[in-house]
Order: C-alpha cells, then sequence, then structure tokens
C-alpha cells in the first residue's frame, strides 16, 4: 500500500485503520514518522479562519480551501509521504484534505487525528508563525 514507503512504515506500530479509503494514524504512528523519516511532508490543512499560527515542526499550512491550487505547487512529487492534519479528532478538515489529495493522485497520503492538539498535549515540537510569515502563507 505505501510502495517505495514500506521500510519506513514497517518501523512504525501498525495502529492506523482505514475509514473511506484514507489510512488514519494515531500520535505513536506520527511521533514515529516525524522522529524516523526526513522525506515524509507532514501539512496542517486548517482554514484560515481556524488557524491559530501553530504548526507540527517541519509543516507546511496550505488550507484545506486552497488545497487544489496550491498542493502541487509546493510538493508537485506525487510518490512522496504525506501526513495531513488539523486540530483535533474532531476538525473534520484533515480527513476531507486525505480524500482530495488520493483523487489528485497522491499515492502515500495518512490522516493524522489527533491534530496540533493531541501533538502538543504531548510536549512534541510545534513552530509559530509570525503574522508576517503567515501572510506570506496566504499569498
Amino acid at each position: 500500500m505505501f510502495g517505495k514507503h514500506t521500510k519506513e512504515m514497517e518501523k512504525v506500530r501498525p495502529e492506523h485503520f482505514v475509514h473511506e479509503d484514507v489510512p488514519l494514524i494515531g500520535f505513536d504512528t506520527m511521533k514515529a514518522l516525524f522522529e524516523t523519516n526526513q522525506n515524509a511532508e507532514f501539512v496542517c490543512v486548517l482554514t484560515e479562519e481556524h488557524f491559530k499560527q501553530n504548526l507540527i515542526e517541519r509543516s507546511h499550512w496550505i488550507p484545506l480551501d486552497r488545497l487544489e491550487e496550491e498542493f502541487e505547487k509546493r510538493i508537485p512529487d506525487k510518490d512522496k509521504l504525506i501526513v495531513v492534519y488539523c486540530a483535533s479528532f474532531e476538525c473534520p478538515q484533515s480527513t476531507k484534505a486525505a480524500k482530495l489529495l488520493k483523487r489528485m493522485g497522491y499515492k502515500h497520503v495518512l490522516d493524522y487525528k489527533g491534530g496540533i492538539e493531541e501533538w502538543h498535549k504531548h510536549n512534541m515540537p510545534l513552530q509559530t508563525l509570525t503574522k508576517e510569515e503567515a501572510e506570506c502563507y496566504r499569498c
């Protein structure tokens, strides 16, 4: 299922399950990917109205409502391992984004359901965009 990313996926706990053709991952898998896979792309898909300038470290911010127009410009390689996330378990934006990316031809998309809230709860590294950086992302 993960093609050339199989070795990376073998290193992590197989706690994920598939929902509507999108593999969902929990904190342990996300942490393992963050710590062992420097080639994975982490993407916060919160829309502008919900974005609070915090991202999981090493992440892109590409809002769900701009995904189709922006994603391929920023991450053109459709064979990359992509992990999308949003605010928390209750937030549906990451699942919507993952399904959209699959339809766009991205082959290795995972949905981290715990999002920024769970990541922060475990004292994992976040980055905070300055107001100027956030504005640049909106360009």
